[in-house]
């Protein structure tokens, strides 16, 4: 409590990304990237091939720890991924993975329960039905299209009902619609 009895509250970034390095040999992939997003910005990644974007996320997912720098989401540092450094976060780098020979339904059970969550039939059916795959959630998933596989990935990320989405290419393969 500040002066007078006023409540400071500082606003917590959703990302705040600074001096972020990533090298592989020789190759530096990300130099330096400082990134500040806050609650309710939507923001997009523009680059050609090999600038760093995908590199950038994984360390932003703590799937590969930077060179140099420090991530922080949601007010937590990824550092360690201890329990809980990415809760309220969904997202994926790349494309999606999922087992073939399991329905698109049963995928995502699966990985709810991964998740240690308790999701009931209507949550899951309600996800699919918002990407547009209801008609399709019982079909195994080798017999969905790239576009179906990357919609099914969007309902796993918001399965989790994320504060903070993070997406790494979304719309390959999908149609303009």
């Amino acid at each position: 409590m500040g002066a007078g009895g006023r409540v400071y509250c500082r606003r917590v970034d959703a990302v705040r990304a600074s001096g972020l390095v990533k090298r592989f040999g020789s190759t530096v992939a990300v130099d330096g990237a400082d990134l500040v997003l806050a609650p309710g910005e939507v923001r997009g990644l523009l680059g050609p091939n090999g600038a760093g974007k995908t590199t950038l996320l994984r360390m932003l997912f703590g799937l590969i720890r930077p060179d140099a720098g420090s991530v922080e989401l949601l007010g937590r540092p990824v550092d360690g991924l201890g329990p809980g450094a990415l809760e309220g976060v969904g997202g994926f780098v790349e494309e999606p993975c999922f087992y073939p020979y399991l329905s698109g339904r049963a995928n995502l059970r699966l990985l709810a329960k991964l998740d240690g969550r308790q999701i009931g039939p209507e949550e899951i059916d309600a996800a699919l039905a918002r990407v547009d795959l209801a008609h399709r959630a019982g079909d195994r998933l080798s017999g969905y299209s790239t576009g179906m596989r990357q919609r099914l990935g969007l309902a796993a990320a918001l399965l989790r009902s994320p504060r903070l989405l993070l997406l790494d290419e979304p719309t390959n393969g999908l149609d303009p619609a």
